[in-house]
């Protein structure tokens, strides 16, 4: 199983900037300083195709740990590549 995948930079960017907007207009801090340093970094980290896989990429779940996508989802992520 691979354990990185590729996405291009900008979606990436892009969904760390609606979690952070999420973060502020709910108020919730671990969520804003938790997606402050993805914003950062993250794109480095997409660009060479270091993205964990399976990692939702919120303030709940490491930045840098990969999570097994359940099976069911898997076949639906394959068949719409």
């Amino acid at each position: 199983m691979k354990v990185y995948f590729k996405m291009p930079n900008a979606l990436a960017e892009h969904y760390h900037w609606k979690m952070l907007h999420f973060g502020l207009k709910i108020k919730d801090t671990k969520e804003i300083f938790s997606q402050i340093p993805r914003l950062l970094f993250g794109g480095i980290k997409s660009f060479v195709g270091k993205i964990p896989r399976g990692n939702t990429g919120g303030a709940n779940v490491n930045a840098l740990k990969s999570i097994e996508i359940p099976e069911e989802l898997q076949h639906i992520i394959d068949q719409n590549r």
